[in-house]
Parts: C-alpha cells; sequence; structure tokens
C-alpha cells in the first residue's frame, strides 16, 4: 500500500526550547514542569509524567520556551539527537529540543511517536554541526513522513503499543526476579557490614586467592581467530542485568597468557576501574585484563553463587568506595579487596541460596526467551508498520 508523503512541517507545529537564566534563583523550583533531554534518556517507557527540574512563571516568561500541550511529541535536537516521548501533561522543555505539536486531523501523536522512534537513525543523519551535531527547526520542519488515513494512523500505533506492552512486562518480571533475589539474601543473611546474624566475619584474602589481570601489549599482536586461542575476558562481555560470564568476543594467542593471567570456571571477576566494584561468575576459562581482579576460592565447597550475591550488595559496593576513596578515578587493587571483611556464613546455609539462584536464573532464562522472541516480532511489525503490510 501506498500512502502520500508529508512533512514534518505541514502536520505539526514545531517547537523550540530555551533556559531560563540559572544565576537568577527567581526563576528556578517553581510549578512549571521543564525538560532536558537527560530527562528523555531515563525513560524506559512512552509518556514522560515528571521532570528532574522545574522552572517559574517568571523563568518562562524570561526566555523564549513555550509551553507545550499534553500529547505532544518531545523530540531531542542534540546531545543526543533523536530520543522521544509524549508528555502527559503540558511542559516546557530546553534548547535540546524540537518538539512537535500534531496539528488536528492531520496526524496522531501516536503515530508520530512510533515513527519517530523507529527513524531515529534517519533524524541523526541530519544532525549538522562541527563541535556537536543538532537538528534545526528548518531541518526538522522538512523532515518527509508518510501519512496513512487518521484510522490506519491509530491502527498501527495500538498494534506498536501493545506488542511493546508485552516486551516491557516480560522485563519487569525480569527484574522482579532480581528484587527477589536481593530481599532473599537479605533475610537469610542480613546486611554484610552490620552482620545482624553474628556470622565468623573473615578478611576477603582468606577465603580467596585475590590476583590481578595482566594485559600483553600491544594488544592487536596477541589476537587471534583461531580455535587455539584463549578467552580473553573484557568488560563487554559482560551482559548488564547478568551474574555470568559465560562468553567472550576475542582470543588472544597462548603465548599471551605469560603476560596476563589465567582464570577458571567458578572464579569470581571484580572490576577494579571502569564502573568498579561489580562482581561477576565466571562460567568459561581465559585470560583477563588489569581492568579485573579474580578472586579463586581456597575452599571449592563455598558457594560461588552466595558470595557472588555477597559482593554484589550495595553495602559492600560502599566498603569498596571508602577503601578506593581519595583517587580520581576510582580503583581497586588486591590488597584493598583482600583486607575487606565479610560474613561467612555456614555452608548448609550457603548452597540452599545457591539453590534459590540456580531456580530463579531457570526462569529469568525462559523470561529472557520469551523476551527474544517478543523482540524478534516487534522488529518485524517495526519493519512493516510504515510500508503499509499491516
Amino acid at each position: 500500500m501506498t500512502w502520500p508523503i508529508s512533512t514534518i512541517g505541514e502536520v505539526c507545529v514545531v517547537v523550540s526550547g530555551a533556559t531560563p537564566r540559572t544565576s537568577n534563583p527567581d526563576f528556578w523550583d517553581g510549578d512549571i514542569p521543564w525538560v532536558t533531554p537527560k530527562d528523555l534518556s531515563e525513560l524506559r517507557h512512552k509518556h514522560l509524567s515528571d521532570t528532574s527540574r522545574r522552572i517559574t512563571e517568571a523563568g518562562l516568561q524570561s526566555c523564549s520556551a513555550r509551553m507545550l500541550p499534553a500529547q505532544s511529541v518531545l523530540l531531542s535536537s542534540r546531545a543526543p539527537i533523536g530520543l522521544v516521548a509524549m508528555n502527559t501533561l503540558p511542559v516546557c522543555t530546553n534548547q535540546g529540543f524540537k518538539s512537535l505539536v500534531p496539528r488536528d486531523g492531520c496526524i496522531t501523536p501516536d503515530y508520530l511517536y512510533w515513527w519517530l522512534k523507529i527513524h531515529r537513525e534517519a533524524v541523526e543523519y541530519r544532525g549538522r554541526g562541527a563541535t556537536f551535531k543538532e537538528v534545526s527547526k528548518k531541518i526538522v520542519e522538512e523532515i518527509p513522513i508518510p501519512l496513512p488515513p487518521i484510522a490506519d494512523q491509530k491502527r498501527i500505533a495500538a498494534i506498536l503499543d501493545a506488542a511493546d506492552a508485552l516486551r516491557a512486562k516480560r522485563r519487569e518480571t525480569l527484574a522482579q526476579l532480581d528484587t527477589l533475589l536481593q530481599s532473599t539474601f537479605l533475610d537469610m543473611f542480613g546486611d554484610p557490614v552490620a552482620n545482624p546474624m553474628g556470622w565468623e566475619r573473615r578478611p576477603i584474602d582468606s577465603v580467596f586467592e585475590v590476583a590481578r589481570g595482566g594485559s600483553p601489549r600491544p594488544i592487536r599482536s596477541y589476537l587471534t581467530e583461531s580455535e587455539d586461542g584463549l578467552n580473553w575476558i573484557m568488560i563487554g562481555d559482560a551482559v548488564e542485568g547478568s551474574r555470568y560470564i559465560t562468553s567472550t568476543n576475542r582470543r588472544i594467542r597462548p603465548e599471551g597468557l605469560r603476560k596476563s593471567r589465567k582464570v577458571h570456571e567458578g572464579d569470581l571477576l571484580l572490576t577494579n576501574s571502569m564502573s568498579f566494584g561489580k562482581p561477576y561468575l565466571l562460567k568459561v576459562e581465559g585470560c583477563i585484563h588489569d581492568g579485573w581482579l579474580v578472586l579463586s576460592p581456597k575452599d571449592k565447597r563455598m558457594s560461588a553463587d552466595f558470595f557472588h550475591s555477597l559482593l554484589g550488595t550495595e553495602a559492600l559496593y560502599r566498603e569498596f568506595k571508602k577503601k578506593a576513596a581519595g583517587a580520581v578515578v576510582k580503583n581497586l587493587n588486591t590488597k584493598l579487596v583482600g583486607q575487606v571483611s565479610v560474613p561467612v556464613p555456614p555452608l548448609d546455609l550457603q548452597h540452599r541460596y545457591a539453590a534459590i539462584v540456580e531456580s530463579a536464573e531457570q526462569q529469568k532464562a525462559c523470561q529472557h526467551a520469551h523476551l527474544a522472541e517478543l523482540d524478534a516480532l516487534f522488529a518485524s511489525l517495526q519493519s512493516r508498520a510504515f510500508k503499509g503490510d499491516l
């Protein structure tokens, strides 16, 4: 099906944002929601219902910002380009937006939202500027957009909304499983610093061999595609939200081992610089660079899953942060980590908790599989939606 092509300027009023003088306290902390691109970057769904900052009526009148009615489509025009949301209440924005107010009877905000969401790369491509890319009001107004009848616009948006809602429910279930594990850990063992259960406390280096990774340099000369290569475990191999590292994207030649450190399945890795203090449990063997610390259990009867959860608590993170205080870039080392004291509950309780982790991880694997199917369905719907194939 072929639809007529219009431009965003023909079907929407494009509104630029602005910022009141930050040095004038009379312009800030009022009742008017004021949107910045950060508000959209932290948004995990379609609708924006609140903002991190607000301005006063005097602040609004002092600059060229304009109030946008509810159900406008907020489009970030720089730093970064292409973030979109629909506001549920009247708002104004800073200068990092070219927001769109749909003209009655021309285009629905939901259809416009999804079209922009799906065609973000095309919008970003139109950015201009030497220091940083930006799309101007004129550029946004000239963006072509297919314009099916209003009834078809509503139907397309409803289909995409429903498919996206299913994905959101799966993600929510995954988040709830993680929250359940955290609360179960605290119920069984208590805060690891306060130690309300009175467990035996031991320094980490009495439970683990703590060592730092090493990087053969120049690393490019050690990388290989050969199956004989050793897994080269990088920070990027850690999947967000997962407790395990199960595979690697790179391998290094065996001779690189002399300048690195071999790690084994069941070891714990701890980031020691970038996003420092995050623990991961190894499900593969390989070598690690100097951005990792490895904690190898001295007693194999100890539960790696228990210690992974222990190291991942907010209380332990604060202890690591305290140890690394004073540095411009937070950095851990073997001595700092080894000196941190942790509770060591009885083995049977550790393993009881590990069984709970295993059950939760099985459920998460099932949810991830369902989410992957929904992502594939959603991608298919997106590709068909604006071709008239739905």
